[in-house]
């Protein structure tokens, strides 16, 4: 049995709570049907410019803690926090044309801020980005002092430059899904800002 999660949106508490909410439920009706864990596969495809760092980081150890074969695949681009949900797959696969973008954390601020405040997000960005760097170099193997400098600089790579450095493991020619029989799936996209849903409802008016 498959668990296909096909995530095409930004990386949020709303997406990555509906990722964790579907497989969990689908591992718990699995389990009640007697489908053992080592026949179950979810797979995620991935298509996100990224998003919360935080969320992407539960993501990636809610699906480390699954006892099941876990595939993610690079359908387009896996930027920033995405990295981290792709990271979380056994095998890690990427079509010929694609890219990943690895940085360090960054916050947005607003607001007036004395200098303990200022100092205290400076250091929250600085462990979020040791933790995104840790999590790279877990399933790469590279020295963390070299992958650090290079996600500071901000680091694009495209498939074949990933498959070198072990962050995907394989280039993906083919469909991975070849049929939907004993498929359960669910599709994650951004959802329609209000502004197009208002433009959307003029033009049908």
């Amino acid at each position: 049995m498959k668990i296909l999660v096909n995530f095409f949106a930004n990386i949020n508490e709303v997406s990555v709570n509906q990722m964790i909410n579907f497989v969990t439920q689908n591992i718990f009706n699995a389990q009640s049907q007697k489908i053992e864990m080592k026949d179950l596969e979810l797979v995620i495809q991935i298509a996100s410019n990224g998003g919360s760092s935080d969320h992407g980081l539960l993501a990636y150890n809610y699906l480390k803690q699954l006892d099941i074969k876990k595939t993610t695949i690079n359908m387009s681009n896996v930027d920033s926090a995405a990295v981290l949900i792709f990271c979380a797959g056994d095998e890690r696969y990427s079509t010929d044309i694609s890219r990943f973008t690895l940085h360090e954390a960054i916050t947005t601020v607003q607001g007036a801020f004395n200098s303990e405040k200022i100092h205290e997000i400076a250091n929250l960005n600085k462990r979020i980005t040791d933790d995104y760097t840790k999590v790279i170099q877990k399933v790469t193997g590279q020295k963390i002092k070299q992958l650090s400098n290079k996600i500071k600089d901000g680091y694009v790579l495209d498939t074949q430059e990933a498959i070198k450095i072990k962050l995907a493991t394989k280039i993906l020619n083919e469909p991975y899904i070849k049929t939907t029989n004993g498929v359960n799936a669910l599709i994650i996209t951004n959802p329609i800002q209000q502004s197009q849903q208002a433009q959307q409802k003029a033009v049908e008016n």
